[in-house]
């Protein structure tokens, strides 16, 4: 079991903690900044990239109100655009839906079509680039999460937090068609290049 960083540790209840920060911001504010955290088919991305990119990601999704416990649904996107986005779902307490069957009152969806990541809300679409750039003047903190909270989930299977983080007892569980991709101690479902 993995040691995680609680903002508040199980009492008499489940505790909080967020699954982002145990990820990149725990790393950066322990000088690991310049450290390599994601390696794709672009290239090398440290802990400090992909959380100016996360916490921009991130606000968008506030600024969409998305919150803790709201589900997103997460298209087809590339492994860096969907570390990205899962971390950002992550970061504002929400769950990356990957099933959109399972998502169909899913208030934003994130996906690409034409090769194009767009952000949807409603009927909707604001482009990957245009929404990063009004996400970088007001990037968001860690929401306080729920120890108990669900990460992610596709049909009936469901990822927990604390799973995520390798901070229970056994394997991180994972779904069908999904591989496991790790980024700063946190395990996630990826379904890039399906």
């Amino acid at each position: 079991m993995r040691e995680v960083a609680w903002f508040r540790p199980p009492a008499d209840d489940a505790g909080t903690l967020n699954a982002c920060y145990n990820a990149l911001d725990i790393h950066v504010i322990r000088g690991r900044a310049d450290d390599v955290a994601l390696v794709d088919a672009d290239g090398e991305w440290t802990f400090a990239r992909l959380l100016t990119d996360v916490a921009a990601c991130a606000g968008v999704l506030q600024a969409f109100g998305v919150g803790v416990g709201d589900r997103v649904a997460v298209g087809d996107l590339s492994l860096r655009t969907l570390v990205t986005v899962v971390l950002a779902i992550a970061r504002v307490g929400a769950v990356a839906v990957y099933d959109n069957s399972a998502a169909p009152d899913a208030p934003v969806r994130v996906g690409s079509a034409d090769g194009a990541v767009t952000f949807g809300i409603d009927d909707e679409e604001v482009p990957w680039d245009v929404a990063l750039r009004a996400g970088r003047t007001d990037p968001a903190p860690c929401a306080d999460v729920p120890g108990d909270a669900i990460l992610s989930c596709h049909g009936d299977d469901t990822l927990s937090v604390l799973e995520a983080l390798g901070a229970t007892d056994g394997p991180t569980p994972t779904t069908a068609g999904a591989a496991l991709v790790e980024v700063g101690g946190l395990e996630m479902w990826s379904f890039a290049g399906r």
